[in-house]
């Protein structure tokens, strides 16, 4: 698992991070997930009120080179048909992200509406873990390791011994703040299942820099 004490640092690997794109691209999930995660890692420390849209550590998740026009690529979506392995063009997103997930913004959704209000202002109700299971992942847990292969894909991890997917899923879990005593949280909205007809490596050492989750 990941351990401050130990080296070397080590990054994903591109087939990881094109995993965890395809395996999140298979299921139906709501685009607005990525702002509850962030919410409610603000909420945990704190900082709901000061939480943005336009936060860098929020955008770092869904920012990616490529292409021109649409500085955003996240493969949460939950139209159109798919099938296995494709990527679509719509998983890149234009630069009009923070204005859509803004508190007015969300508030107006169908979905997740419940994440922020039309004064201005994000909120969290009592039960949004049970609204997030329902109305964004639509009653089925997501794959922590594939959100992990995908949002820490520019991240370096320190790791002892040999690392394999089981340190990855322990350091989403870091990173989006799911400690033991979030354990139930945690157990309804993902699933941990490892995959065992993958042939490739999920890390690789790196040289620095980079920027450690730990």
């Amino acid at each position: 698992m990941p351990d401050r004490k130990q080296t070397p640092t080590h990054v994903l690997t591109a087939e990881a991070v094109r995993w965890g794109i395809e395996a999140l691209a298979s299921q139906r999930l709501h685009p607005t997930f990525v702002m509850y995660l962030h919410l409610r890692t603000q909420q945990r420390a704190g900082k709901l009120s000061e939480a943005s849209a336009s936060s860098d550590e929020l955008l770092a998740l869904i920012r990616m080179p490529g292409n021109p026009t649409k500085p955003y690529y996240f493969p949460l979506i939950d139209r159109g048909q798919r099938r296995p392995g494709e990527l679509l063009s719509s998983f890149w997103r234009a630069g009009n992200i923070p204005g859509s997930w803004s508190p007015g913004s969300i508030s107006r959704l169908k979905h997740g509406g419940w994440m922020g209000r039309s004064t201005g202002e994000y909120f969290l109700p009592r039960d949004h873990v049970g609204r997030a299971l329902s109305e964004l992942l639509y009653d089925v847990p997501v794959s922590a390791l594939a959100l992990g292969a995908y949002f820490l894909r520019n991240d370096g991890f320190i790791i002892a011994g040999t690392p394999g997917p089981s340190d990855l899923i322990e350091a989403f879990r870091l990173r989006f703040d799911y400690p033991d005593d979030a354990q139930e949280e945690f157990a309804i909205l993902f699933n941990v299942d490892l995959p065992t007809n993958v042939d490739f490596d999920w890390f690789a050492q790196s040289d620095p820099p980079v920027t450690l989750n730990s």
